[in-house]
């Protein structure tokens, strides 16, 4: 068996690999509950739209496909994801190879199944899957642009960061990094006012139609939902704990070692490579929208997720960096190897932590467990006081009752202001006379005012803590609202 893996050039170990991890993966990610956003997308998939309140459309639309494949499912859900994932991973495996060769690429691939971000978000149906997808694939494209000499290639270049914009917003970012390295290299500086630039954003913008389409349609809710988000109020405000607060997420998403072997990387090729145009390259995708989270995180940190896809070329020049210095001499050769190993080995314990019966507190996925009991208990509330109404005090209680409620039943938040969230863009519930719901919240507390308005009595019928392998998870309370 090991002779023959021996005889296996590193392209066919790569394809190999990436089989073998992908099975493991669609079987894996039926072992985890949803976690709440992929819920929420699932309810958004249930209303095919041009976008919707908080992202673009892409993971409904990929969620949809998949649902029609495979059912309401977990793994109807999640099954697009695990494909992406394997994909992104091929993409990073290709691009490093056209770069610096098949052994480098083989190690790249290896890097990327075991960054903690990666490896547990490769199984979650979530903005972020696409969306590195989508900058990967424009990664690779860029490369191939700069050297075709293919106007075609270009237009592909922005239809698919536009694919990507559809899919997160940050990737509309990736146009800055394409322009930042054309103007930091002389040699493709006259690109950037050509008629090749021109045709990528005329193609980036009719990606993105969709978008713009039902953003003029809505009022522009985007605007909202994106200021909302920022965590910028009136004013920006310089707050140095916010920024270590970012920083430390970065090192604890990616991994304390193999983000310290990225940032001395990137520095080591500041200074010494800059004139390499792989490097450049490289680090044009990393940089700028680093820099511009960083930014941000002065006012507030943000999430940790945010700046994800800048891993798709922070990967190769970390790994060809380490490489070359692992080369050159035993000790760092050692000092890699260990730290790629204790790094693999964390990884796969969190992995194995996440399938076995353990209390949810020890393990990264605690909101993806649970749900069945919660759903079994206003199942019985529903039945014992004939509820005619579901209500969830979010959009994470909403979507988390829609998804495992044994009827897949339509829910509803309490009245809130236009454009606050996804449900106040569908159509909405209508209380009469004899009415009862439930309304379902984590905090036991006053009913919103607007319930109190439409019903007359709301009372507390279940006060309970969702179960998992006979753990505790979260605690929930479920109130009867009757109209008169």
């Amino acid at each position: 068996m090991l002779a023959s893996l021996r005889r296996l050039r590193p392209t066919q170990i790569a394809v190999l690999l990436i089989f073998i991890v992908t099975c493991l993966r669609l079987w894996y990610s039926t072992r985890v509950g949803l976690v709440a956003d992929e819920a929420y997308y699932w309810l958004w998939a249930k209303h095919p739209a041009l976008s919707y309140r908080d992202k673009g459309p892409m993971v409904a639309w990929i969620i949809w496909l998949g649902v029609k494949m495979f059912g309401n499912t977990v793994f109807g859900i999640r099954f697009f994801a695990v494909i992406l994932s394997s994909a992104i991973g091929w993409l990073i495996f290709v691009l490093a190879r056209r770069l610096y060769g098949e052994r480098t690429a083989l190690w790249c691939l290896l890097m990327a199944l075991f960054i903690p971000e990666m490896a547990i978000g490769s199984i979650l149906m979530t903005i972020d899957t696409p969306s590195v997808f989508f900058w990967a694939l424009a990664v690779l494209l860029f490369w191939g642009a700069l050297h075709n000499g293919k106007i075609s290639t270009w237009f592909w270049l922005g239809l698919v960061i536009g694919a990507g914009f559809l899919a997160k917003f940050t990737n509309g970012v990736q146009l800055i990094c394409i322009g930042f390295f054309l103007l930091w290299s002389k040699e493709h500086r006259h690109l950037l006012f050509g008629p090749k630039i021109f045709v990528m954003g005329v193609a980036f913008l009719l990606a993105s139609l969709p978008i713009f389409i039902w953003n003029a349609e809505t009022g522009w809710v985007h605007v909202m939902a994106l200021h909302s988000r920022s965590g910028v109020t009136n004013t920006f405000h310089i707050l140095p704990g916010q920024l270590l607060k970012f920083i430390f997420m970065q090192f604890g998403v990616v991994s304390p070692f193999f983000m310290t072997g990225i940032v001395v990387a990137a520095i080591a090729l500041l200074l010494n490579r800059r004139e390499d145009l792989r490097s450049r390259f490289l680090l044009s995708q990393w940089l700028p929208l680093n820099a511009l989270f960083a930014f941000f995180a002065l006012n507030n940190a943000g999430q940790p997720n945010w700046t994800v896809p800048s891993l798709v070329t922070a990967i190769i020049f970390c790994v060809a960096f380490w490489r070359e210095l692992a080369a050159s001499s035993r000790m760092w050769r050692g000092v890699v190897v260990s730290c790629f190993a204790f790094t693999a080995v964390v990884v796969l314990v969190l992995l194995c932590m996440i399938i076995l019966p353990l209390p949810r507190a020890l393990t990264l996925m605690q909101r993806g467990e649970g749900w069945p009991d919660f759903a079994a208990h206003i199942e019985k509330a529903r039945v014992a006081d004939k509820a005619d109404l579901l209500l969830g005090t979010d959009y994470q209680a909403a979507s988390l009752m829609a998804f495992y409620l044994p009827d897949q039943p339509t829910t509803y938040l309490p009245p809130q202001p236009y454009g606050s969230s996804q449900f106040t863009l569908w159509p909405g519930y209508k209380v009469t006379p004899g009415m009862r719901a439930l309304y379902v919240t984590w905090n036991i507390e006053d009913a919103p005012p607007a319930l109190k308005q439409q019903f007359s009595k709301i009372q507390l019928v279940d006060d309970f803590y969702t179960q998992d392998h006979g753990h505790p998870m979260r605690h929930a309370y479920i109130y009867l609202c009757t109209a008169d």
